[in-house]
């Protein structure tokens, strides 16, 4: 038993045993003892039996706020996440958001077109033990007009690779094509083709500085179509900080990620998911949407969101929440024709999800500790 473990048994025995005498002793003041020796044979196995399980309750408590190095990790969870698997999950987004920005447009009139409601994205996976993974998404917004518009307003499959190299430095690349079934035929070819590269470096004991570029273009090239209707290129840079806990909360690993995000890019997106929404919700005869031709004359920082990630594993299942703060910079107004640096606007959200790994091997418990930060 190490120090930490022995110290607290003696705070909680000093702590404890003046309330035992004073509960048995009688009432001329001799204390009443109790002898072992009495009990019967069933009687003592089951003593035997609450020993050992108030020890192992005690044990499993402290393994929490032991030291890292002493851990017994269960490998279940490393090797799944290794090995080549399924995974089908369902994610959950509390608000519309893009780099901070409300995804909505003005029309000539004063009206504000927006997308409002939360957001379902269930997907099922495949990935290989060698880092090539496949995917393929969904997306459902509980927004009245879309939802009726159609019934599935997104789906985007997507191919990648993911490794990482010398224990701590990942490196990653995906390609996705997106499909809109809502909007206009138009609207629907538009920043529709994703990729992305990412790379992540555990810096010092699972501190991870973590870059993400990514570029959208559209499938129509015509000749007329306006730059911001083109491409988009985004720049998010997040440095996060893993703690993790084992056998903790009825998880095997429970994980606490404190994270800050920093978005750089242009609005040319937001513009465009605006875009198709309005086509769904303006009323064609009234409704004139206000076209923003500059949103692509600007690439800077559009965002900065702290958030909170709590992760829950229990060997095949993975249940995750994240409050998330949105702190936007540098707004485009249409009307007033200029950028706000600091409109000093928060908007909160939160993500969660739930996913479920299949045809995993697993392994038993050892005494050595996960090298591989990265991937947890």
């Amino acid at each position: 038993m190490n120090r930490f473990a022995a110290l607290l048994l003696v705070i909680v025995g000093l702590a404890v045993y003046p309330f035992r005498l004073c509960a048995q002793a009688p009432a001329n003041g001799a204390p009443k003892l109790l002898n072992l020796d009495s009990l019967s044979a069933d009687d003592q196995a089951l003593l035997m039996q609450y020993q050992d399980s108030f020890k192992n309750d005690l044990y499993d408590f402290l393994d929490v706020f032991a030291k890292p190095g002493k851990n017994q990790i269960d490998t279940s969870v490393y090797d799944m996440d290794r090995s080549s698997h399924t995974e089908v999950s369902l994610g959950f987004v509390s608000r519309q958001l893009i780099n901070g920005r409300v995804i909505a447009l003005s029309t000539t009139k004063g009206k504000l077109i927006a997308l409002y409601g939360v957001g379902f994205y269930p997907a099922v996976a495949y990935y290989h033990k060698y880092g090539f993974y496949l995917e393929l998404s969904t997306t459902f917004y509980t927004d009245y007009a879309i939802a009726h518009a159609t019934p599935v307003p997104v789906v985007s499959p997507s191919a990648g690779y993911a490794h990482t190299f010398f224990k701590r430095w990942l490196l990653g690349a995906s390609y996705t094509r997106t499909f809109n079934t809502y909007g206009s035929a138009e609207s629907r070819l538009l920043l529709n083709n994703t990729m992305t590269f990412t790379s992540s470096v555990d810096i010092w004991k699972k501190l991870i500085f973590t870059s993400c570029f990514s570029t959208y273009w559209s499938t129509d090239r015509s000749a007329g179509l306006p730059a911001d209707e083109k491409l988009s290129t985004e720049l998010v840079l997040s440095l996060k900080k893993v703690f993790t806990f084992y056998k903790f909360l009825g998880a095997k690993e429970f994980s606490i990620t404190p994270a800050l995000n920093f978005y750089f890019a242009n609005d040319n997106r937001t513009y465009i998911t605006a875009l198709a929404v309005s086509d769904v919700k303006k009323d064609v005869k009234k409704d004139t949407v206000v076209r923003t031709q500059n949103v692509n004359d600007f690439f800077g920082f559009l965002d900065l969101e702290p958030s909170v990630d709590f992760d829950w594993r229990i060997r095949n299942l993975d249940i995750y929440f994240t409050p998330t703060l949105a702190i936007p910079f540098n707004i485009f107004y249409p009307g007033k024709d200029e950028r706000a640096l600091n409109p000093k606007v928060y908007r909160f959200y939160a993500q969660a999800g739930i996913k479920y790994l299949f045809n995993v091997k697993r392994k038993g418990v050892i005494n050595a500790k996960v090298s591989d930060s990265l991937m947890d």
